[in-house]
């Protein structure tokens, strides 16, 4: 008789791998291009703290759990509650928390404290994608609107007080306003003027201020928002205050209208229960250094820098355009943005990276972005101008016709929103080509239009104008 093969489930000896461990090998492979870092995390590759503090000289030693004398940081009651009070102090405002989930984890856990499912929220279309998944937590529903436009570096900037005041004259039943300030290239709002508005007119405002994590220790760069009134602000201080990657600080300023106890609740929903004690100590590190003389001595130090690269590279560029707003007020001078008229960003500042070791930041058809970072050095500062005047000199010396169109319709920027982001994310979906999905409502987030406005979102849409933008093997929209 004929035995049947068998179906029942039997052991195998895990297979030996044949090669290093990828991502191990990735990193060293990187680490061996000595390019020069423009990019986050703002340490740059090196240690910024007293040696004393450099834990991370024996990381396992001290890659350490919720034991006895070291806190937890869902309920923090010790020495983790000390360096969120210290850090508190520091930034003057009168709750801190740690983040070990990225500023992503602030804006969400935001989110979830300021509304509930069915309230409006104002948001620019610039907002940081968090902000998205905080929407898809909470129900609520967004109301879009698009900052400034800046066509000839193809930007998008500021918000503007009169277009807040337009948009809750349209939507009065608006409960909350979500603001990016600074952009990813440094360009700040009003927050101050537009706190005043938000309290007027009892709409909580949150603050990502991700990318400004120096304003509050310098008197050189724009005001923090912590000094506004505001409600929250988060600060991800791996890219500019010199903490461990995914290292970030929310703030519930003097006079929020945030409940700590709730906004307390929102983190412990959302972040691990298990974080890195590391990460946590590369914060309390980094609040600690900023204040210190020596990271104040830092702070003016690459303030300074910054001040002597720009002002030579302006007189001496050709081809090569470095963004300056002209309106000093709510800019940071860090953010290094290049246009070049005759090439695309993405095509000559992944030329210097990989023939110069230029590490850059973000690259767009547009231009590209350079991060000047306390980890650099004034001889990373040097061989950044030297690189970026031979490549400029090299250009200016070939005949060329511009070839970068700035300019991006922004009406293709607010779709018509069919669903919340909620509804949509729960909703069946099938995935069709760009012809097909013409009427359709969108069930993910359609990323084409640099450098960073959405084509589409969950619950939008979509319309002939967006099919040309859509990817070629298609996309996901509501069944």
């Amino acid at each position: 008789m004929k035995s049947e093969p068998s179906t029942a489930w039997s052991p195998s000896r895990p297979q030996q791998p044949t090669s290093s461990p990828p991502l191990v090998q990735a990193l060293t492979d990187y680490d061996r291009l000595l390019r020069r870092r423009f990019h986050v995390p703002a340490h740059a590759g090196f240690s910024l703290w007293p040696a004393d503090w450099d834990l991370l000289r024996d990381p396992y030693r001290y890659d350490l759990t919720e034991l006895d004398g070291l806190d937890v940081l869902s309920e923090p009651s010790g020495c983790i509650q000390e360096a969120q009070a210290q850090a508190a102090r520091l930034f003057g405002v009168s709750h801190s928390y740690f983040l070990v989930n990225g500023a992503s984890v602030g804006l969400m856990a935001a989110m979830l404290t300021a509304v509930r499912p069915g309230d409006k929220v104002l948001l620019p279309r610039n907002v940081h994608r968090s902000v998205l998944s905080g929407l898809i937590l909470s129900g609520a529903e967004p109301v879009w609107f698009l900052p400034e436009r800046l066509d000839d570096w193809g930007l998008w900037g500021a918000v503007t007080v009169s277009q807040v005041e337009a948009e809750l004259a349209r939507h009065p039943s608006i409960k909350a306003l979500f603001l990016t300030s600074p952009t990813y290239e440094g360009l700040g709002s009003d927050v101050a003027a537009l706190s005043r508005l938000c309290r007027e007119r009892n709409v909580l405002l949150v603050v990502d201020e991700a990318h400004g994590s120096l304003w509050n220790f310098t008197e050189r760069l724009p005001d923090s928002a912590c000094r506004a009134a505001c409600d929250v602000v988060i600060h991800s201080m791996h890219k500019s205050g010199g903490s461990l990657t995914q290292g970030a600080l929310a703030h519930l300023p003097k006079g929020s209208r945030i409940d700590p106890d709730a906004f307390q609740q929102a983190l412990n929903t959302l972040q691990t229960t298990s974080p890195s004690y590391l990460l946590m100590a590369s914060l309390d590190a980094a609040c600690h250094y900023l204040a210190s003389e020596a990271g104040q001595s830092r702070v003016q130090a690459l303030l300074k820098q910054v001040a002597v690269l720009r002002e030579s590279l302006s007189a001496v560029l050709h081809r090569f355009q470095l963004f300056d707003p002209g309106d000093q007020r709510f800019w940071d001078p860090c953010k290094l943005y290049f246009i070049n008229p005759f090439e695309a960003g993405e095509d000559w500042g992944g030329r210097l990276e990989a023939e110069e070791r230029l590490a850059f930041e973000s690259v767009s058809p547009y231009g590209t972005l350079y991060l000047a970072n306390l980890g650099l050095e004034a001889e990373d500062f040097a061989f950044f101008q030297q690189v970026l005047c031979q490549e400029d000199a090299r250009q200016t010396n070939a005949e060329a016709q511009p070839a970068i169109v700035f300019p991006c319709d922004p009406t293709i920027a607010v779709p018509e929103v069919v669903l919340s982001p909620r509804d949509a994310f729960f909703a069946p979906g099938v995935r069709l080509l760009p012809e097909a999905a013409l009427g359709h409502t969108a069930k993910e987030t359609v990323v084409h239009c640099p450098p960073g406005i959405p084509v589409l979102m969950p619950g939008e849409r979509i319309r002939a104008e967006h099919l040309p933008m859509l990817p070629e093997e298609g996309v996901l929209v509501v069944r």
